[in-house]
Parts: C-alpha cells; sequence; structure tokens
C-alpha cells in the first residue's frame, strides 16, 4: 500500500495562519462596540429612526426576525446568532435577544427618565431627560409586525443544525456552529449562519472546521487511517476496512447524502470493537457523539436539528429490554431522513428529521428486520493472531484528520455524486445488487475511493480497474448479508413453510413446507397432501391442475383459524400474511381463487412451488 504522508511546508503553515487570522477575526467582531443609547446613531437620535415605534425594525439592528409557525409563535436569530422561539414577552426575553448590544435595545424603544447632573455652563445642578429604560410594548409590536409579514416558519423542517448539507445547487455546505462552509472551485469561502434557500441556520456549538487548504489523496490522513483499520482481523480483509473508512465519510456527509449507510461491527470479547471505535472516534473528534449506554430517546434530543454522526459501542440484545431495538429503528429512520414525533409532557408534540449517520458495535447484534438489514453493513471481526501483543502501533490525530477529510469532501463533492456513485452504481446494479444494497455498499465504497483514490484500493485487493471483477467480487463478499434480507413476503412463506400440522393422527407432526416439497417433487399427489395441508386450513393443486406452465400449488385463505395461530406472534398477523403475498413477484404467487377448503369455498393467494423454488434456489 502507498506509503501515507501528510500535508507539509508552505500548505501546512498557510493553513495554519489562516485558521489564526480567522480566530482573531471573530475575537474581534465580538468586540464591537454598543454606543450610549442616548447619543444619535448615523444622525439619528433614540426612537426617531423611520417607522419608529413599530411599522419597520430599526436600522441595523442586531435581531433579525425569522417569522411566524402556524400556532402563532415567533422566532428570532438573537444577537449572538442563536435561534429563539419567543413564549414570554418579558423584560429577560428581550435582553437575551439583544445581549450584548442591550444599548441598541435601549436606543431603538427608549424609555425617557430624568436624572439631574452637572451643567459646567451654568455651573449648576440641571435636570436631562435620558434613556433608563425599554419601551417593552413598542419594542414587542415591531416585532411581531415583522414576524407577520414574513412567510411561515417551521422549525422542525427549515431549521438546519451542525454538520454537513446540500444547497439547491447541489454544493456541498458544511455547517461548523459558528460558520458556514462552501468550496467555490478550490477556494474555501465562509459565511455567518442566516437564511439561505429556503433553510435556517444559525449560530450554535462549535464542531469542526474544514481545513483551510486543499488536501490530496496521497496527503490525506484516510490512508494512514486505512492502513491502522487493516490491522484487525476482519472476514473480509480486503472489503471491510474499506467500508470502515468509507462510513467516517459518509458520516461527515450527513444530511447532504440521499441515504446514510449504517456500520456493525460484531465479535467476540477480545477482538477490538472498542479499539475500533477509538479509532474512527478520534478521526471524527469533535464531531460525532459517542456512547457505551443510551437510549433512542437520548440521542434526538442531542442530535436535535443537527446533521452530526452517533457511535454507539455495546449495543447488546439483552432479554426483556427493547433499548436497543429503539436505537437501531431511529438509525433506520436517519438512513433515508425520516420524521421523527414524540409527545410532550404539555400534550405538544416535538418533530425533528434524523439525518445522522450511525455506528454500533456489539457481542451478539440485538433482533433485526430485513428493513434493518438492508441499511448497514455487517462486519464480523475475530481474534487477533497474537491476542495481548498485536504488535500495531497506531496513530491517532484528532486535532487534523477529521478536518483534513472534511476539506476532502468539500472539494470532491461534485466528483464523488457525478462520477463515482454512478460508476459503483452501475457496476453493482449489473451484479443484481437492489437499490437498497447500491444505497448502502455502494455509498460507502464510493467515500473512501474518493478519499485514497483507487491505486490504494487496488493495492489492498479490490479490483478497481476491473469493473466485471469488482462487481463479482462486491457481489460475492455481501451475497450472506443481503441474502438474510427477506422481502416480507418471502419471510411470509417461510414462516408458513417452517410450522408444524399439529393434529396429525399418525403422532408425526409434518412441516407445512415438508409436505410441500413432497407434493413438489410428486411424491405425493394433491390429494395426499390434501388430507394434512386441510388440517391447517390450506388447500393444494396438482402440477398444471391451476395454470398449463404452472407447477404444484399451494392455496393460502385470506382468513383461518388455524392461519391465524400460525402467524398470531409474527409480523404476518390479522390476515397481514395475504397482503404480504400479495407483494410477491408476477409468476411465484398466481392470481387470488375461490378455492374449496374443508367444504368451504374461500378467496386464496395461490403459491407456484416450482417458481418459489427456483426464485430462492436449491439448497444441499
Amino acid at each position: 500500500m502507498a506509503k501515507a504522508q501528510t500535508q507539509t511546508g508552505s500548505k501546512a503553515l498557510r493553513a495554519a495562519f489562516l485558521d489564526g487570522k480567522r480566530a482573531k477575526d471573530e475575537a474581534d467582531a465580538l468586540a464591537a462596540l454598543d454606543p450610549d443609547p442616548n447619543l444619535p446613531r448615523d444622525g439619528i437620535n433614540p426612537g426617531m429612526w423611520e417607522g419608529a415605534p413599530f411599522d419597520t425594525m430599526p436600522p441595523d439592528c442586531p435581531v433579525k426576525v425569522v417569522g411566524r409557525d402556524s400556532d402563532g409563535n415567533v422566532y428570532c436569530i438573537s444577537t449572538t446568532g442563536n435561534l429563539r422561539k419567543i413564549e414570554r414577552w418579558d423584560m429577560p426575553a428581550l435582553a437575551d435577544l439583544f445581549a450584548p448590544k442591550i444599548n441598541t435595545l435601549m436606543w431603538a424603544w427608549p424609555g425617557w427618565g430624568k436624572k439631574d447632573v452637572w451643567d459646567p455652563e451654568q455651573e449648576k445642578m440641571v435636570t436631562k431627560k435620558i434613556v433608563n429604560r425599554v419601551e417593552r410594548d413598542k419594542c414587542m409590536m415591531a416585532i411581531i409586525n415583522e414576524a407577520a409579514r414574513k412567510p411561515d416558519f417551521d422549525p422542525n423542517t427549515q431549521h438546519r443544525g451542525r454538520g454537513g448539507w446540500v444547497d439547491s445547487h447541489g454544493r456541498f455546505v458544511w455547517h461548523s456552529g459558528g460558520w458556514l462552509w462552501l468550496v467555490d472551485g478550490k477556494r474555501l469561502e465562509q459565511a455567518r449562519p442566516a437564511q439561505h434557500d429556503g433553510f435556517l441556520y444559525t449560530k450554535q456549538a462549535p464542531t469542526i472546521e474544514p481545513w483551510a487548504e486543499p488536501v490530496t489523496s496521497e496527503e490525506s490522513p484516510a490512508r494512514r487511517i486505512l492502513e491502522d483499520l487493516r490491522t484487525w482481523n476482519w472476514q473480509r480483509p480486503y472489503l471491510d476496512p474499506v467500508l470502515v473508512l468509507g462510513w467516517i465519510a459518509t458520516a461527515l456527509m450527513g444530511g447532504a447524502l440521499k441515504a446514510r449507510p449504517i456500520i456493525f461491527a460484531t465479535g467476540g470479547a477480545g477482538v477490538g470493537k472498542s479499539r475500533l471505535q477509538e479509532v474512527v472516534k478520534s478521526a471524527l473528534h469533535g464531531a460525532v457523539t459517542a456512547s457505551v449506554n443510551t437510549t433512542a430517546a437520548g440521542i434526538y434530543q442531542r442530535a436535535k436539528t443537527d446533521s452530526l454522526p452517533f457511535m454507539i459501542d455495546e449495543l447488546e440484545s439483552k432479554p426483556g429490554s427493547t433499548r436497543a431495538e429503539s436505537v437501531i429503528e431511529l438509525a433506520r429512520v436517519a438512513y433515508t431522513g425520516g420524521d421523527i414525533s414524540r409527545g410532550g409532557q404539555d400534550h405538544e408534540a416535538t418533530t425533528f428529521t434524523a439525518r445522522n449517520s450511525f455506528f454500533f458495535s456489539a457481542i451478539i447484534p440485538p433482533p433485526m428486520g430485513a428493513q434493518d438489514k438492508t441499511r448497514m453493513a455487517m462486519l464480523n471481526l475475530s481474534q487477533l493472531d497474537r491476542p495481548g501483543k498485536s504488535g500495531r502501533d497506531l496513530v491517532l490525530k484528532p486535532e487534523t484528520d477529521g478536518r483534513m477529510i472534511l476539506r476532502q469532501i468539500m472539494d470532491g463533492w461534485k466528483e464523488f455524486n457525478e462520477v463515482l456513485m454512478p460508476d459503483l452504481a452501475t457496476i453493482l446494479g449489473e451484479r443484481g445488487l437492489s437499490a437498497r444494497a447500491i444505497d448502502t455498499f455502494g455509498t460507502l465504497l464510493a467515500a473512501a475511493r474518493l478519499l485514497v483514490g483507487d491505486d490504494v484500493l487496488e493495492e489492498i485487493g479490490l479490483p478497481m480497474a476491473d469493473a466485471t471483477h469488482l462487481g463479482e467480487l462486491i457481489a460475492e463478499a455481501t451475497s450472506a448479508d443481503r441474502t438474510e434480507n427477506l422481502d416480507h413476503w418471502h419471510k411470509c412463506i417461510d414462516t408458513l413453510f417452517q410450522s408444524q400440522i399439529d393434529a396429525w393422527r399418525d403422532g408425526v407432526k409434518p412441516t407445512i413446507g415438508g409436505v410441500c416439497e413432497l407434493l413438489r417433487t410428486g411424491e405425493w399427489n394433491a390429494k395426499g397432501a390434501r388430507e394434512r395441508l386441510e388440517l391447517v386450513s390450506l388447500g393444494c393443486f396438482d402440477r398444471g391442475k391451476v395454470e398449463p406452465n404452472a407447477g404444484a400449488v399451494l392455496a393460502v385463505p385470506a382468513s383461518a383459524p388455524q392461519l391465524h395461530r400460525i402467524f398470531g406472534d409474527t409480523d404476518f398477523h390479522k390476515g397481514g400474511w395475504y397482503t404480504a403475498l400479495k407483494q410477491a413477484p408476477k409468476g411465484i404467487v398466481l392470481p387470488a381463487r375461490k378455492v374449496k377448503i374443508n367444504g368451504s369455498t374461500t378467496h386464496c393467494m395461490l403459491i407456484d412451488l416450482d417458481a418459489f423454488e427456483k426464485h430462492v434456489g436449491a439448497g444441499l
């Protein structure tokens, strides 16, 4: 593998200089004066600006009115750049809006008083009119009036927090808390958080900022990180460390992605799961939230409007607890950016859109459905060849790694979307991977490719120059994961086939699938199979009896007491099996027909057993 380098010389010095200059500019901005409220500003006396006191907002007002929501709540951006929902129009609320420029608040809506001062010309004490308070009601009317002139504002969908986003022009935008960043050509630009493209970005607690200079793949810390990741004992050493590296990049892309792949690392005690989390967390230092024991509520209360990633270690399967399942459900929703609503103590629903990436690790993962597994790359770790004495000398540089990778993402965003992703989507699609699998594995591979380049991936075993071979390799490597993720209709048939026929007079309890197999292969005819299948309210037909080209057929009614018992504790209870079977591909489930079962005629879904066998493939 090509030797990992780092940025040095004049580029590194220039980056450090630009960081220092930016910090100084921020300090200077905070030190800006707020003149005495009694003094004119640009020739305008206190409270005498055009439109005063509430027809318009004061000139150069540091508080920006955003608008109102459907309930009439007013939202403003405070002087410090933070979003505020005004629930009480009292002085603490107004002071919070204008601080640290309280003098501006008093100048704009002055409350007048008198004060005795010494007049040196008259050589005596005189009474002067001065500003000594705020006309709170006039300020309130001005802000509400301004909010009414603005379009309605929905903080749940229009407010964007920290992390990666994309604007209407397809450009990658990074919100670092104090600044918005984007790359124009190769020039890094920054601006204060504001309303942009119909979305509101506001000042928040700081997270990482992009590296001030462009970073080439040869200079990227991603090469060194990939070298470190390869020292674990992966089940797929040519692929798994690349997927982890890709996740580091997609974690920073966040809300800009169509789909945010999930990583789940598994393995017994001592395989290095926690150490792996430490390495990844170091690469994302300052931009990731890591936890060992958390809940879904704890995550979304922390995430709020951010698109920053989460890492959860020891997400184990525990009897009697649904904590892990609820966390995975949240990750599934965040995969494509779904809305989450939760009730509050005041009976008001809280809604937010989750757009966060997740990295899980556990010895034994909690139970998951196909809807969860299809969004994940499951990575299996084994014991190191020399446990306790691995010889690994991992290099962690949390101060610079994440910032440099972020700059690579910003510079390469167009290439990622217009070249790398479409290329991998074509390669994987030709090998039969589903759209969901491409969104998961293709996104991770494209992100890793962006960071380190094709040559490095070639060196560790991925044939990047041979599209056909690459597609075959990825398809084979991920086939086990993907075959575990059955469609609902397929899972429904499997559940039915694995169920026993309890009431059998010979004392033997065959499975429904076993009887169907004997019928399909011709060892039993429909008459013999029907005697057994009707005991669980199922029917059947010999090959060619339903349609000329159809194989033997199993008839499944829409409702029957025995089927309610079979599916009672599954996802297909209360007749759900009938709806699931309708989702099967044409030819596996034939059009519904009336069938006589146990002397009663009922509508049934008809399963072509030969077509189903061909679909799933023959086993050993």
